[in-house]
């Protein structure tokens, strides 16, 4: 998961040096057609090629779904926001997945993890900041692929193991691009030159190893175990935002992420405490 959010921040440090020249839904859709390439090629070197009518499963139909939709969101996002800001926000979603199992899936959420929860939905506002000077209307997409992110990935959970983790990849990044290629259709085309097409074609390959790492880190395990490794994507955006950008959060933002990081970690601990017992026929500490 460490690795996977590495992955991740350099291709969206890619994205962000090009978001002013080129459009989204173009970006999107030549970034998607050289990661598609990429892990075709994986799928027919790692004899997977048979598997790929597994794609058509509604398991990884839904899952894919939910992706198509957060890439647009993150990126759309990531274009007008600070890379550290978008990257904070995102890291609610362990929060968003304790609220969304507690709710749908029945799981049991005592007062200590609930407060942590609110207390980390106050990080994001502090990084959010409604009504101040740096309050744009992109933040809502960021706050809503936090929505969309968090139910792929307990759909991620639910994926029948028999279906490699190389197809779901796939499956996703054709997805992608499709959805690219038709918001360009409306979004328009731009002449993309050769630098340009090289910085996407190595966003793309950070793009494929962030696929990989993330499903192997989520099948058949709980979220808990890999849910803290999360927060080394925000360690990754504070540097490559400060070193390629400038960006520097402020103090309330700092304060915000902090808060974030706290909650979270905290929550996913009293997930591990919920399923011991002390002694016998006690009940599950909260």
């Amino acid at each position: 998961m460490s690795v996977a959010m590495l992955c991740f921040v350099l291709n969206d440090t890619v994205a962000k040096t090009l978001s002013d020249q080129i459009n989204v839904g173009e970006f999107i859709a030549i970034r998607g057609l050289f990661a598609s390439t990429i892990i075709a090629v994986l799928v027919i070197a790692m004899g997977h090629v048979r598997d790929i009518p597994k794609a058509l499963s509604r398991q990884v139909l839904v899952r894919t779904l939910f992706d198509v939709v957060s890439t647009f969101l993150f990126i759309i996002a990531l274009f007008h926001l600070p890379l550290p800001n978008v990257t904070a926000v995102l890291q609610a979603v362990p929060l968003v997945v304790t609220v969304m199992a507690a709710a749908f899936l029945g799981e049991a959420v005592g007062w200590k993890r609930l407060s942590a929860i609110l207390i980390g939905f106050a990080g994001v506002l502090l990084i959010v900041k409604p009504g101040g000077d740096g309050f744009n209307n992109y933040i809502w997409l960021a706050l809503a692929c936090v929505f969309t992110v968090a139910i792929r990935d307990l759909a991620t959970r639910k994926l029948n193991l028999t279906v490699p983790s190389i197809i779901v990849a796939f499956t996703n990044s054709v997805c992608v691009m499709l959805g690219g290629v038709v918001w360009a259709a409306f979004e328009g085309f731009q002449p993309v030159t050769a630098a340009q097409t090289g910085w996407i074609g190595l966003g793309s390959v950070f793009l494929v190893g962030g696929y990989l790492f993330t499903v192997m880190s989520l099948r058949g395990t709980e979220v808990a175990y890999t849910a803290p490794f999360r927060y080394t994507l925000i360690i990754y955006a504070l540097i490559l935002g400060y070193v390629v950008f400038g960006d520097v959060p402020d103090s309330w933002s700092m304060l915000g992420i902090l808060l974030i990081i706290g909650s979270g970690l905290f929550t996913l601990y009293r997930e591990q405490r919920l399923k011991k017992r002390i002694g016998f026929g006690k009940r599950p500490v909260r």
